[in-house]
C-alpha cells in the first residue's frame, strides 16, 4: 500500500473528529459542492484562459486566509499534480504547440485546487451528506463511503504487518534467499489482507443488517438556508455569466 495514500485518505477521514476552522460560517455542503463540480466543468470546456486565470485568482484569495500551515499543506498537496502534467504535456512544446501545455496545466491546477479548498473546508460527513441532497443514489454513497474506510484499514494491516516481518527475518537473510523471503511474505500479506477484507466486510453487512440499515444514507445535523447560503449561491449565476462573457470574447 501507498503510505501516502493512506495518509491522505486518513486526514479526509479523520477531519470528521478534528475541526479546526469552527468560527467559520458553514455554507450547505451540497452547495458548496455544486459550486465546486460547475466551476471544474466550466474551467475543463473553457477556450479562454481568462475565465480559468479568474477562477484562479479567487481560489487563491481563498488560500490567503487559511492559517500558515494548512497553506504549506494544500500547496504541498498540489505541486504534484502540477509536476506531473507538466512532464505530461512537455512533448507538446518541442512539437510547437507550447500554449497547450500552459492550458491544460492551468486547468488541472485550478481544479486540483479547488477539490483541495473543498477539502480543507469540508468533513467527509459533509460530503457523504451533500451527495443525500444532491439525490444521488444511496449504494454509490455507500460504496465510496466503505471503499475510503477499508482502505484506510487495511493499508495500516499491511504496512503493520510488512513492518513486523522486515524486522524479524530481512536483516538476516542476504542475497538471493533475501529476495525469495521478500517475495513469498509480499503474497503472504496479500494473502491475509484479503483475508481480513472478508472478515471484516462480512462483520459490517451483519452489524447493518442488526440494526436496520435500509440503504438510505441519513444525516442527523440540521443546517437551515441563511443569508451566507445565498451570498454563496450567487457565485453560480455569476461563474456561468463570466464563462459566456469569456467564451462570447474570444
Amino acid at each position: 500500500m501507498d503510505r501516502t495514500l493512506m495518509r491522505l485518505l486518513g486526514r479526509i477521514l479523520e477531519s470528521d473528529t478534528k475541526r479546526t476552522d469552527s468560527k467559520l460560517p458553514r455554507i450547505l455542503p451540497a452547495l458548496r459542492l455544486s459550486v465546486v463540480l460547475l466551476c471544474i466543468l466550466l474551467c475543463a470546456l473553457s477556450r479562454n484562459a481568462v475565465f480559468v486565470v479568474g477562477i484562479l485568482a479567487a481560489e487563491l484569495i481563498r488560500l490567503a486566509f487559511l492559517p500558515p500551515q494548512r497553506i504549506a499543506g494544500v500547496l504541498g498537496r498540489l505541486a504534484l499534480p502540477v509536476l506531473f502534467t507538466l512532464l505530461i504535456m512537455l512533448p507538446s512544446v518541442f512539437l510547437g504547440h507550447p500554449r497547450t501545455m500552459l492550458t491544460v496545466t492551468m486547468k488541472v491546477t485550478c481544479s486540483v485546487l479547488l477539490l483541495l479548498l473543498a477539502n480543507e473546508e469540508m468533513d467527509w460527513k459533509d460530503v457523504t451528506g451533500a451527495f443525500r441532497s444532491l439525490h444521488i443514489p444511496g449504494i454509490f454513497t455507500m460504496t465510496l463511503d466503505m471503499t475510503m474506510r477499508f482502505l484506510v484499514l487495511l493499508g495500516r494491516l499491511a504496512d503493520a504487518m510488512l513492518e513486523a516481518i522486515s524486522l524479524r527475518t530481512f536483516d538476516i537473510l542476504k542475497g538471493r534467499k533475501r529476495d525469495r523471503a521478500r517475495y513469498m511474505t509480499a503474497g503472504g500479506v496479500l494473502g491475509t489482507t484479503f483475508l481480513v477484507s472478508q472478515r471484516m466486510a462480512t462483520q459490517t453487512y451483519e452489524a447493518m443488517e442488526c440494526r436496520g440499515y435500509d440503504g438510505v444514507y441519513r444525516s442527523y445535523e440540521k443546517h437551515r438556508f441563511g443569508w451566507q447560503d445565498a451570498v454563496y449561491a450567487l457565485l453560480i449565476p455569476l461563474a456561468i455569466a463570466a464563462f459566456i462573457y469569456c467564451q462570447a470574447a474570444l
